[in-house]
């Protein structure tokens, strides 16, 4: 199996997935009809251009959509046809129109019956690959249930407690999971290779043109499964994802909030870099010694307190405010435009801070410059806010 090619693209997909989770939240719709018991639909014959947003505990998509798309709600179904790449969050999920570029889904069952021209991301609980579906590339599913009817041009890349092949594969399968059955008319192109604790139960009818390699995995006193070159990665991973959904959500909330508060605070970091990040590293090391000064005394306590819950808040919220930074600077580096208030280039500076903050050697060194940039941003930023006030309130007096 080509490992790269699979935490690759394990990797993209589910981040995508996240991206989709949380614009939804944004409320963002277009050319839809929304009514009093929360539907959102798109009816059939009608087109708009994209990219659409669609959100709603009911979600139908019957109409075409000309460019991207984003769908999130507890019962989503798209039976018209995207031009278009695919990112879809949702309890319930079927999709059985035609999606010209790649579809990222991510839910508790998730029903494909439709044709995509393009690779497929699944992640879920049950997912459903029917007799009608037609995947024109490669398919990436991570699930509790996986079931293939129907056909995948390439390669399937998946991992699951139960997996049941019935349709046709035109390349290699690559598949970690305890039970694995390939049913009579199973047809795979090219090379079987999975990992798991037993062996798959082959049909008589079901057709391996390559070769079959199963790698046993060990397996603990308690009979669980340990994946021991994949788990590290895939925890990693989902650390990663929690991480950025977190991060950004708060963004969000805190922009809602305070339109000008990230802007404001980013700022000090273009106008002044080196100076923040002194400020941020003087900042990072004094704070936590007041904190235990003033719990020796009873007059401080009501300080620590404070301190000790807006501190902690500050080193979180240090990361955002590079994220900002980062997009800012590269969407006037590249003139982008700010699309959708902006969360494209906040989500860009989140990725890149994880990518930075992912390797061992540098990543400690990448964190601590974050925390400190960031902190020294938010002091610098909201310290001047007193000065600047009274200055401005001198001129008016005069």
């Amino acid at each position: 199996m080509n490992k790269k090619v699979w935490w690759k693209g394990f990797f993209w997909s589910i981040n995508l997935l996240f991206l989709a989770i949380l614009l939804g939240f944004s409320g963002v719709a277009s050319a839809t009809t929304m009514n009093a018991e929360n539907l959102d639909t798109l009816a059939a014959g009608e087109t708009i251009e994209g990219p659409g947003f669609f959100a709603g505990n009911v979600v139908k998509v019957d109409g075409n959509v000309e460019g991207t798309t984003f769908v999130s709600g507890q019962d989503v179904r798209i039976n018209g046809n995207i031009n278009g790449d695919l990112f879809v969050a949702a309890q319930s999920i079927t999709i059985n129109g035609t999606v010209i570029g790649n579809i990222y889904g991510a839910g508790q069952a998730l029903t494909f019956d439709g044709q995509s021209e393009s690779d497929v991301f699944f992640a879920g609980q049950n997912i459903a690959i029917g007799q009608d579906a037609s995947v024109g590339r490669d398919i990436f599913v991570a699930g509790a249930t996986i079931l293939q009817e129907g056909v995948i041009q390439r390669n399937l890349f998946g991992g699951g407690a139960e997996i049941v092949l019935s349709g046709q594969i035109g390349g290699d399968v690559n598949l970690q999971t305890d039970s694995l059955k390939l049913q009579d008319g199973a047809n795979i192109a090219g090379n079987l290779n999975y990992k798991g604790g037993n062996e798959a139960d082959i049909g008589t009818g079901a057709t391996i043109a390559g070769d079959t390699d199963w790698e046993f995995a060990e397996t603990m006193d308690r009979g669980t499964t340990v994946m021991r070159e994949t788990r590290r990665p895939f925890m990693t991973v989902v650390w990663f994802l929690w991480s950025l959904a977190s991060a950004l959500l708060i963004w969000f909330l805190i922009r809602i909030w305070r339109p000008a508060f990230w802007q404001n605070t980013a700022r000090p970091l273009t106008e002044r870099p080196l100076k923040t990040l002194g400020v941020g590293l003087l900042t990072l090391l004094v704070v936590p010694p007041m904190i235990i000064l003033a719990m020796v005394t009873v007059i401080g306590i009501p300080i620590a307190i404070i301190l000790g819950t807006v501190y902690p808040i500050a080193l979180y919220l240090s990361r955002i405010i590079v994220a900002v930074f980062i997009g800012q600077w590269l969407a006037k580096r590249f003139k982008w435009p700010e699309l959708h208030k902006g969360v494209w280039l906040v989500l860009l500076g989140l990725i890149i801070l994880g990518a930075l903050r992912m390797p061992p050697y540098i990543g400690f060194l990448s964190s601590l410059l974050i925390v400190m940039a960031g902190l020294g941003s938010l002091v610098m930023a909201h310290h001047r806010v007193a000065p600047e006030t009274a200055s401005v309130q001198t001129e008016l007096d005069l």
